[in-house]
């Protein structure tokens, strides 16, 4: 297909640049960025937009930089805004959000601020890696799934950078590495890209301190809480992210919530329980609904000594329980219609929902206002450094007039 020069507009979610062809169709491209001059190559070209690559940059923007990372040259996709300050992350996540609220929840007015920050490297603490065809560990190349070798990550904690390089893996695809910043614990976990088990699948040239398997546990601290997690669990993407998540949450849901003021706690998608074991005294009646084995597991350690309830089932198929406060945190794909309308049902006074897309975030807001909540506060976290990765935490108060 043929090139074309195109200045760039913005950002977009998912991290491309947004500019114009010179017909006025839209054209995304990875690697641009807002006010650049490139020269791109067509690679998709549909009726009303088309997707290239970067040919070569004609005049590059003031913000551009080498990407820190050497492996980005030879093709690692795993952090895809290396190319971009570090210091114009936050701004750019928080216009995503924004263009994201006009575009897609048809929402003009509500404040959009920012919230705490990640430090760009050497933080990480999951890593969800690919495995090359010799055993190696690595990341897939962007767009493809080649998998390019990492023998260290920029962004990985130096518990995990200790022995990416020197693991081989046969028989499985991925694994997921976890380590406890505050225990110095680590494991692995071999499966496929469905995150399941392979049966046969071994590793070699771990340290002997780490633990393998799905069922293996690690401790991390979150706001002085010891918490339990197994490696099948989800957990936050690094100790520092939880802390600054709960901190978050902790401001939007308010003290008179969380002190059971105005009736149970509903911690939905609560996982191994992280917001109820950090925010919520133990006295005060919550149920947590997760549908995941494994996290709900790792919850009733966690909250054993809490009076909670632990129900494994899909919130959407959750028999609905009356609340004063809901704290949600649903996977990328967000609450959607259901998971809005179980929440809705609950008729809790407040509602604390925390997005990990700026799409599917800003749906859910239009659906919470749809039916009679008021947004009180939308506030980006960056919580996954050199990526167009974004946390959203917003904040809803119910109507007396809602029904």
């Amino acid at each position: 297909m043929n090139n074309e020069q195109v200045r760039f507009e913005r950002l977009v979610a998912g991290g491309d640049a947004l500019g114009h062809l010179a017909d006025g169709r839209v054209v995304f491209v990875p690697g641009a960025l807002p006010g650049e001059l490139v020269d791109v190559q067509i690679t998709q070209a549909k009726k009303d937009f088309a997707r290239g690559t970067v040919a070569s940059i004609i005049e590059p923007s003031a913000h551009r930089v080498a990407p820190p990372c050497e492996h980005v040259a030879r093709g690692c996709g795993g952090c895809s805004w290396q190319h971009l300050d570090v210091a114009q992350h936050m701004e750019a996540k928080v216009a995503i959000v924004r263009e994201a609220l006009r575009r897609n929840g048809k929402i003009e007015t509500l404040e959009v601020t920012a919230g705490g920050v990640v430090p760009p490297t050497a933080s990480r603490t999951t890593l969800r890696m690919a495995v090359t065809p010799d055993g190696r560990l690595g990341f897939r190349r962007g767009g493809s799934h080649d998998v390019i070798d990492t023998p260290t990550c920029l962004v990985a904690h130096p518990l995990l950078n200790d022995f990416i390089g020197d693991v081989r893996v046969t028989g499985a695809t991925e694994a997921t590495l976890r380590c406890g910043v505050t225990t110095g614990e680590v494991g692995i976990w071999l499966h496929d890209e469905d995150g399941e088990d392979v049966p046969g699948a071994t590793v070699t040239g771990l340290p002997s301190h780490v633990v393998v398997g799905r069922k293996a546990m690690l401790h991390e601290v979150v706001q002085g809480v010891s918490l339990q997690v197994s490696m099948a669990s989800f957990f936050q993407a690094s100790q520092v992210a939880a802390e600054l998540l709960v901190s978050a949450v902790n401001d939007a849901a308010g003290d008179s919530s969380l002190s059971g003021e105005y009736g149970p706690i509903i911690d939905a998608y609560g996982g191994v329980g992280l917001f109820t074991a950090t925010l919520v005294d133990t006295d005060i009646p919550v149920v947590l609904v997760e549908s995941n084995p494994s996290a709900c597991s790792d919850a009733r350690s966690n909250l054993h000594d809490h009076d909670v309830s632990i129900e494994q089932i899909a919130v959407e198929q959750w028999r609905v329980q009356d609340a004063g406060l809901v704290i949600a945190d649903p996977a990328r794909n967000g609450l959607g219609a259901m998971g809005v309308n179980a929440i809705v049902a609950t008729e809790a006074k407040r509602i604390v929902l925390v997005s990990c897309d700026a799409v599917a975030g800003a749906r859910d807001i239009r659906l919470l206002l749809d039916a009679g909540y008021a947004c009180e506060g939308v506030t980006v976290l960056d919580l996954f450094p050199n990526t167009p990765h974004v946390e959203v935490v917003s904040s809803f108060s119910r109507s007396q007039t809602a029904k």
